[in-house]
């Protein structure tokens, strides 16, 4: 029998990314022996908390938390579960600022050609997914930032909103 990698399940579990049962499976042990050793030991489980507050730090500019009390394995768990995800986050942030791009251009094309902006005038549909992929992407833009305030929700338009919007944009071609 191959003996447990303790320090390993201990690495995953005050990590906190990934659930008790995948770490059980991954190390061939029970869920319960998990939560047996972490309670004997005082692992205390982090569930994402240091790693998002890494990230958040990161694209918002400032200095970096503290990861205290982890031992260092954990650590640098944390510190690669970060950068993971602010590559991730890089490339969504990328993608989203192409997307705005794209949508724009189309727009100021279609405001320069008389026709075509009557044609898309006239079909509200194609109005609405343009603005509702501007609005899409620059959510995606905001919440990657963190510039959203915490816990606030913006509200949503209402279909009856965009389609007023929509008729007070016609009336002005």
């Amino acid at each position: 029998m191959t003996p447990i990698d303790w320090l390993g399940v201990e690495t995953e579990y005050r990590k906190g990314v990934e659930s008790n049962r995948k770490i059980a499976k991954t190390y061939g042990i029970s869920e319960a022996a998990i939560r047996r050793q972490a309670k004997k030991h005082g692992w205390v489980r982090d569930n994402g908390q240091v790693k998002r507050e890494r990230v958040r730090a990161h694209f918002a500019g400032i200095a970096l938390p503290d990861v205290e009390d982890q031992p260092e394995a954990v650590v640098e768990a944390i510190e690669q579960a970060a950068s993971d995800d602010i590559r991730d986050m890089d490339i969504g942030l990328d993608n989203a600022r192409l997307a705005l791009g794209l949508v724009n251009k189309t727009l100021r094309d279609l405001m320069a050609n008389e026709q075509a902006c009557r044609l898309l005038m006239a079909d509200a549909k194609n109005l609405k997914l343009l603005t509702e992929t501007n609005r899409l992407n620059i959510d995606i833009i905001r919440k990657i930032r963190g510039l959203d305030e915490p816990g606030g929700q913006e509200r949503e338009m209402s279909e009856a909103e965009i389609d007023a919007r929509i008729a007070e944009l016609r009336k002005k071609l």
